[in-house]
């Protein structure tokens, strides 16, 4: 007579859907979480970044008559070839490449890349037409003067026209928006994937149409940059993009 063997053991078909409901449930807990410590790491990054380029931007100041940088200029026989440059603009020079190419206060172009943003699906959008980069980027200068910090063609903004430049914002998180005519700063959604290297501050009746603004990349927050070469994350309503010229809340003007 044959020995009667026991039935080996092992999962019922019922054990095992409750052990993947299990699993999913604890990865539907468990991805949120780290999807926030990933947005956290990016704005640490950002803030690096950020504080770098106000850094760079300060030993230019020094080293330029307290000059600001323009926004962009037309560009010249002695300047990098447009392969060569951050933003391959055809006929300007931006600020991101006079602060690399021509002036050297910064070593690396991936500097202005924000982290949140994917390498090699973003536009860069000029004073007239947009111009696709390679770069991210995604970290603006302060433009729309005379109340912004940047210019364009010949006219110059100097630091001893900033008031408190430990509270005057001459970088921030750009890119486009898609309620540009929104009033509150922390509603303004970004496009998908957008960039810019600059961003609009208020001053003239074409703020509320033009959509290059300071948006909230990290946890609800922008990182940003002052003239005394410090860089904060906050809200953008914190920049007091919302407020007028002059208002002691307007972190925006040269006031």
């Amino acid at each position: 007579m044959k020995p009667h063997r026991r039935a080996s053991p092992g999962f019922t078909l019922i054990e095992l859907l409750v052990v993947i409901a299990i699993i999913a449930i604890l990865a539907g807990m468990l991805l949120p979480a780290l999807g926030k410590a990933k947005q956290k790491a990016h704005g640490s990054k950002c803030l690096s970044n950020n504080r770098q380029i106000s850094v760079a931007n300060r030993l230019y100041l020094d080293d330029s008559d307290g000059v600001f940088l323009n926004l962009h200029r037309p560009r010249i026989a002695a300047d990098p070839a447009v392969a060569q440059c951050i933003v391959p603009a055809p006929t300007d020079l931006w600020w991101v490449d006079a602060l690399v190419k021509i002036h050297r206060v910064l070593p690396d172009s991936k500097i202005f890349d924000c982290p949140s943003l994917k390498e090699g699906s973003t536009t860069v959008p000029s004073s007239t037409t947009p111009g696709a980069s390679s770069q991210p980027l995604g970290i603006g200068l302060s433009f729309r003067g005379p109340n912004g910090i940047a210019y364009t063609g010949t006219t110059k903004a100097r630091d001893i026209e900033i008031a408190k430049p430990a509270a005057t914002v001459v970088f921030a998180d750009s890119g486009r928006v898609t309620v540009p005519a929104e009033p509150d700063p922390d509603k303004w959604k970004e496009q998908l994937l957008s960039s810019a290297v600059y961003f609009r501050v208020p001053g003239d009746n074409t703020y509320d149409t033009l959509a290059v603004r300071v948006v909230a990349r990290h946890l609800a927050r922008t990182i940003s940059g002052f003239v005394d070469g410090h860089a904060e994350s906050m809200k953008p309503s914190g920049i007091g993009l919302q407020w007028p010229l002059g208002d002691a809340s307007a972190l925006w003007d040269r006031q």
